[in-house]
C-alpha cells in the first residue's frame, strides 16, 4: 500500500520576489508501507526540501503531497499527518528542550495528549528501541553527538509514527556516531516495520535502502537499487560519489585484479582478495 505520494510537486523559496528559486521541480515519488527509501544528492539539490513537504512544514507551489491519503494541504488532517510522519534534522542540540533526558523524549506523547502512564511506557519503548536505556536520567548534553542523535531519534518515535524521516541526521557526526545512527536506523526498519526516508550525501549509508532515489537541481534523475552505483560517472557527474569500497573495488579491477562486480562491503573485498 502507497503510505506516501508525491504528485508533480513544485515547491519555490521567496516566490513571487525576485530571488525566487524553484528548490523542487515536477518531482513525483510513491513511498509504500515499510519501505527504507535513501533520497540522496548535493548540496542544493532539493532533498531537504523534500523532507519539510512530507510532513507539511511547507506546502507545494504547485501539485500534491498526501501521507496515507491525508493532503498535506488540508489542515484538518494536519495534526494526524505529523502523527504519522516524524522528522529528525541535522543538529540534535536544537531538538532538544528539557534538560533531563526521559523529560526531552516524553514531550512529544504529552502534546497529544496521551494519559502519564502510557507515556512512560512511550518513552521507555523509545530508549530501548534506539539503545539508550540507561541514560534515562541524565542529561543530554553530557552525551557525545551521535548518542544526542539517538535521543532525538527517541523522542520521534515516542509518537509512535508509521514513517521516520531522518534529514541529513548524520551529517554532523563524527564515523563512530554515524554507525551508531545506522544501527537504529536498521533497527526501525527489522524489527519495528517503520517506513524510513533517510536524507544523505553520504552513499555508503544507502547500502541498506531498499530503494535510492538520486536528486539535481530538484528533480529526480536516478532511482533502482544498488545497481545504480554501477553508474559512477553519472553520480560523479552531478557531485556524487560511489561508497568507498566499491570506488576501491573498481580501482584494483582496472589494474587487472579479479575483484567480482557488486563489491559493496569491506568484507566482501576482503574476500575477493582472499579467493
Amino acid at each position: 500500500m502507497s503510505l506516501i505520494e508525491f504528485e508533480h510537486v513544485n515547491y519555490s523559496y521567496n516566490a513571487g520576489t525576485e530571488s525566487e528559486t524553484l528548490a523542487v521541480k515536477d518531482f513525483s515519488l510513491t513511498i509504500e508501507e515499510g519501505e527504507f527509501i535513501a533520497l540522496v544528492g548535493h548540496n542544493g539539490s532539493g532533498k531537504s526540501t523534500v523532507a519539510k513537504l512530507v510532513n507539511g512544514l511547507i506546502l507545494p507551489s504547485n501539485g500534491t503531497v498526501k501521507v496515507d491519503g491525508m493532503r498535506t494541504d488540508d489542515k484538518d488532517k494536519l495534526f494526524d499527518i505529523r502523527k504519522t510522519v516524524g522528522v529528525v534534522f541535522q543538529n540534535p542540540d536544537n531538538q532538544m528542550i528539557a534538560t533531563i533526558i526521559e523529560d526531552d523524549i516524553a514531550f512529544g506523547p504529552e502534546n497529544i495528549g496521551l494519559p502519564p502512564k502510557e507515556i512512560s511506557e512511550r518513552v521507555d519503548w523509545a530508549l530501548e528501541c534506539v539503545g539508550m536505556s540507561g541514560h534515562r536520567k541524565g542529561t543530554p548534553f553530557r552525551l557525545s553527538g551521535g548518542q544526542k542523535q539517538r535521543i532525538a531519534i527517541a523522542g520521534v518515535l515516542a509518537i509512535k509514527p508509521r514513517v521516520i524521516v531522518l534529514d541529513e541526521s548524520t551529517a554532523m557526526l563524527d564515523p563512530v556516531g554515524r554507525d551508531e545512527v545506522m544501527k537504529v536506523v536498521k533497527r526501525l526498519r527489522d524489527e519495528e516495520k517503520m517506513t524510513v526516508i533517510m536524507i544523505t550525501h553520504f552513499m555508503e549509508e544507502t547500502l541498506d535502502a531498499d530503494r535510492i532515489v538520486v536528486m539535481n537541481d530538484g528533480c529526480i534523475v536516478l532511482q533502482g537499487g544498488k545497481e545504480i552505483f554501477e553508474r559512477e560517472t553519472e553520480l560523479e557527474t552531478i557531485g556524487l560519489d560511489v561508497p568507498p569500497i566499491k570506488r576501491i573495488a573498481n580501482k584494483l579491477r582496472a589494474k587487472g585484479v579479479n575483484v567480482a562486480d557488486g563489491v559493496l562491503d569491506a568484507e566482501t573485498l576482503a574476500g575477493e582478495l582472499c579467493r
